[in-house]
């Protein structure tokens, strides 16, 4: 297939894809949980949603027509049939809304809160635990509201992205920020610290935004513009890796992301919203706690036993992409990590991107984060990481324990135990096309 087919196929698949808004179709009205407050918290919400503004069946074959265009066997029509088979996916998801056939395409497309990691034998879960039993964020100081918030994320994006993200505040969203691909958008009424609202300029703009802009200028696939389920691990994970790698993070946000993974295994072992909502009561302020359940039953079942899974895909992204960016810097291949930044794209489809760049197929990206362009620092950064590496960190507390004469502290419940070995093996470290990143 020649280069000028792979852009009218792409063409095609992004014009299929603009009315499939995954969290856009699930996430509540404000009024469910203003209604959930007033009646004193008792009683399982009641939400309804807004209808999905195409026909699933009509669209799912839509999506089989253009990928019956695609018959080649070579990487790059691999590529253009997955994006196909991933938009068929997400249409079913958003026909099944309310059902349990919902979280059992939800985990099929982006996975469960106990799936293992494909390059360690690592267990998802057990990290979210770790994360969530991390000491609490002090001195973090809410300044902004969302108004103030939004200007001062455009002060930061908009010089290193061409002035090309827009920043706006509204009413119906359940995450704080969430980003499309040229928009980052604030939830009216939420405040931030200095911390929070640089965290989400390098989380939203510097990496979901940037990298749907380098996707879209793509002069034969325009598609890598859009992000797909497959795709969340690693750009749900790099937007966290982008707010470590910045200085932008603090244990609070690790303890709200493995809480989150922690609240869907409870939801998929049985728990309905209102058991959900008083665990994470004991951790969060009310309305949080609230917008915390909503994300994980949002399009599910409220009785429990079909959780919406996409926030389990956190814990995953973070260490896999941190993994990826230490890899590729140990092997001097700072080309890849280009290729990675070129659109949004899984870790395992950096090196095809990296071969389509050699062949002229794809171009490097336009835009670069701030963590990139200090590749010095980037590399000392991966320096550290090995280093540490060296030392199982039991051994080293059972050691100054010793010094001490005290006992060593109980691992937190859930937590991986690392090898007593002298290298451990690494565990951490537009029209808006595509949709909303959180």
């Amino acid at each position: 297939m020649p280069p000028d087919v792979f852009r009218r196929v792409s063409d095609e698949i992004l014009r299929a894809q603009r009315p499939i808004r995954v969290l856009r179709s699930i996430n509540w009205d404000p009024a469910v949980h203003e209604r959930f407050f007033r009646g004193g918290a008792r009683e399982l919400p009641k939400p309804e949603y807004p209808p999905l503004g195409f026909e699933p069946e009509r669209k799912i074959k839509e999506l089989r027509a253009i990928r019956r265009q695609v018959r080649g066997k070579n990487p790059v029509e691999d590529l253009l049939r997955r994006k196909c088979d991933e938009f068929i996916a997400l249409s079913q998801l958003l026909a099944a809304r309310g059902t349990k056939r919902f979280y059992e395409l939800s985990r099929r497309i982006y996975g469960d809160p106990r799936d293992r990691f494909p390059d360690h034998n690592v267990d998802n879960l057990a990290i979210a635990r770790m994360w969530a039993s991390r000491p609490r964020a002090r001195d973090e100081e809410l300044v902004y509201d969302a108004e103030d918030a939004a200007a001062r994320v455009a002060d930061i994006c908009n010089p290193l992205l061409g002035g090309h993200v827009k920043v706006a505040v509204r009413t119906r969203l359940t995450a704080n920020a969430a980003a499309g691909g040229t928009s980052i958008t604030l939830r009216k009424g939420a405040r931030f610290s200095d911390r929070q609202v640089r965290a989400l300029a390098h989380h939203e703009g510097l990496w979901h935004v940037l990298t749907s802009l380098n996707g879209y200028r793509q002069p034969h696939l325009p598609v890598l513009g859009v992000g797909l389920p497959r795709h969340t691990e690693s750009q749900e994970g790099g937007g966290i890796v982008a707010e470590f790698l910045t200085g932008h993070i603090t244990d609070e946000r690790y303890i709200e992301l493995g809480e989150r993974t922690i609240a869907i295994d409870m939801a998929a072992r049985g728990a309905d919203f209102l058991e959900v909502y008083r665990y994470l009561l004991a951790r969060f302020p009310p309305e949080k706690a609230a917008l915390m359940s909503e994300r994980v039953f949002r399009g599910g079942l409220l009785e429990g036993g079909a959780p919406f899974t996409k926030d389990a895909a956190y814990q995953r992204g973070y260490c896999r992409t941190f993994n990826f960016l230490r890899a590729a810097l140990e092997q001097r291949d700072v080309e890849l990590v280009r290729a990675f930044l070129a659109g949004k794209m899984s870790v395992d489809d950096a090196e095809l991107v990296r071969d389509l760049v050699e062949e002229g197929i794809c171009v490097g990206p336009v835009y670069l984060p701030e963590w990139f362009i200090d590749i010095d620092r980037l590399n000392a950064m991966a320096t550290h990481s090995v280093t540490m590496n060296r030392f199982s960190l039991p051994s080293v507390t059972r050691y100054y324990a010793r010094r001490r004469g005290t006992r060593p502290p109980a691992e937190a419940p859930g937590r991986a135990r690392e090898a007593d070995t002298e290298e451990a093996p690494a565990r951490l470290a537009g029209a808006d096309e595509g949709d909303l990143g959180e």
